[in-house]
């Protein structure tokens, strides 16, 4: 789902699910599971000092988040996303809705 991807439907209200996780990376992909669909997902880097990598397949990145950012997606019903940091050990939130 690239920026010229072409148009898609995006809800920007909340989705069935609400979910909240506290996540410690590792330096590959790892999928994590929402348990439904949902239309919003913000991820926030915890770290100081790792990058943070976003995906919905687990090989075409999606954002990209620095030491200490977060960022809020909407999507259309995604189930899941992988994360994964450069260094790993530091933790993300998740939250989708």
């Amino acid at each position: 789902m690239g920026f010229n991807s072409g148009p898609n439907e995006v809800r920007i209200v909340g989705g069935p699910i609400s979910f909240y996780e506290k996540y410690q990376c590792t330096n590959l992909y790892v999928e994590r599971s929402f348990g439904g669909g949902a239309n919003s997902l913000t991820i926030t880097n915890d770290s100081t000092t790792d990058t943070v990598f976003v995906s919905f397949d687990g090989a075409i990145i999606e954002a990209e988040l620095y030491a200490s950012e977060s960022i809020t997606l909407n999507v259309a019903g995604r189930n899941s996303l992988y994360v994964c940091g450069i260094a790993g050990g530091d933790n993300v939130r998740i939250w989708a809705w």
